[in-house]
């Protein structure tokens, strides 16, 4: 499989809350849209880290293969769990057409101290 799909030309996304984006979808392929899931995962996690940072060290994505089309794409994510050190989310994207992307990621957190 060859991929020819870039991620240097992503949509920025628009932050209603800690764990809801929103972007200016324009038939984006998996490619872009895991791209634009791993950085509103990283801003929710960074912003429940506080005091610390939020770094990504495990991830896991699934494509539906419903295609984005154009319009407005959401992204939605929310914490399964967290301990003092790692912090579980998961997050969808999807469209006025259905989910596209969905994802579950891990982050560790560190503290400043």
């Amino acid at each position: 499989m060859t991929m020819t799909e870039t991620t240097s030309g992503l949509p920025p996304l628009t932050f209603e809350t800690d764990n809801t984006s929103s972007f200016d979808a324009n038939g984006e392929g998996p490619g872009i849209q895991s791209a634009l899931l791993v950085q509103a995962l990283s801003h929710h996690a960074n912003t429940l880290a506080a005091d610390g940072k939020a770094d990504l060290v495990s991830i896991s994505m699934d494509v539906t293969g419903t295609p984005l089309g154009d319009g407005k794409g959401a992204i939605q994510s929310d914490v399964d769990r967290q301990t003092r050190t790692l912090l579980f989310i998961g997050a969808e994207l999807s469209s006025k057409a259905g989910l596209h992307t969905r994802a579950t990621a891990i982050f560790r957190i560190h503290r400043d101290e």
